[in-house]
């Protein structure tokens, strides 16, 4: 029950993280890879606050491969995702992370031998609908929106990152390990950009944007911290079914974030709070909360 109440926590992060990014990412830096690099440059500065939890052990062979693949869907899921919410609106994109879900419990039993039951096969199912009828535009005539696209790809990612952090939690045994080494590789990768460059010009220029908001990068990176520890924790007592269901609640707290930073302190976002909208958003988010219900209730 423990780790099911922590695990609660990760998509409340989550979902002010990427508020925030995402705000970033739509009026400071218009390239992805730009917005890739600073975010990624403080992953590490936090990682000292584990040692209050517990110590680093040294990795097996097999879990220093699983960290690296880890690290590198950390950094390539970002562009398409990045992308998408320049399109469409930051709580349908975060919603839009569902549609990997429906290939979660087949890595699930492939990899680490779990079987859903009916309930959780139907709160799947549901999540996965609930989230596409977000991304419709019109209602007329069904329409599929761009960030779509972008978002099957980068949802079958993090879906695949999941499973193979729960498969590396079991090779290892140490959630510690987990927090810690692909945090270091996925602050290292993106400096391999300086060599194209397109990119390393981008980048450059961007520095004194990047240096005036840095004290807004660094409290991102430390909700993102405090995001990727309660995950992790939380993960390495439920499976990957359990942990991606709650995951799917942070649209719902996204929506919350923006409403609050649109109405009461009147900061632009990429977010459309008006009636219309405001009832379809919370009409799908309740059915998905009905799926997550459903597949938490084991």
């Amino acid at each position: 029950m423990f780790y099911l109440l922590v695990a609660f926590f990760s998509p409340v992060f989550g979902a002010l993280a990427t508020t925030i990014e995402s705000r970033l990412s739509n009026n400071i830096f218009k390239h992805q890879t730009t917005m890739i690099f600073y975010i990624s440059l403080m992953s590490w500065v936090f990682l000292p606050l584990c040692l209050f939890f517990g110590a680093p052990t040294i990795p097996s062979q097999t879990a220093i491969f699983c960290y690296l693949g880890l690290a590198l869907i950390d950094i390539i899921y970002l562009y398409p995702f990045y992308t998408a919410m320049k399109v469409i609106d930051n709580s349908i994109v975060a919603a839009l992370f569902s549609l990997g879900q429906i290939t979660i419990p087949i890595m699930s039993f492939l990899f680490l031998g779990e079987i859903l039951n009916l309930e959780q096969y139907i709160g799947f199912t549901i999540i996965i609908m609930s989230s596409v009828a977000l991304s419709i535009k019109g209602t007329r005539i069904p329409k599929l929106s761009k960030a779509f696209y972008y978002m099957v790809f980068a949802s079958l990612l993090r879906a695949g990152y999941i499973v193979l952090e729960k498969y590396a939690l079991i090779e290892d045994e140490n959630w510690i390990n987990m927090v810690v080494y692909p945090s270091i590789l996925s602050g290292i990768i993106p400096f391999s950009f300086l060599f194209v460059k397109k990119w390393r010009k981008d980048i450059i220029k961007n520095f004194p944007p990047y240096y005036t908001k840095f004290k807004i990068f660094a409290i991102n990176e430390f909700i993102c911290y405090l995001e990727l520890v309660t995950e992790i924790y939380g993960i390495s007592g439920l499976s990957p079914v359990v942990s991606s269901a709650i995951g799917a609640m942070l649209p719902m707290f996204m929506l919350g974030f923006c409403y609050i930073g649109l109405k009461k302190f009147n900061i632009p976002l990429n977010e459309k709070i008006t009636k219309q909208q405001l009832i379809k958003k919370i009409f799908c988010f309740v059915l998905i909360l009905l799926g997550v219900v459903l597949v938490v209730n084991q």
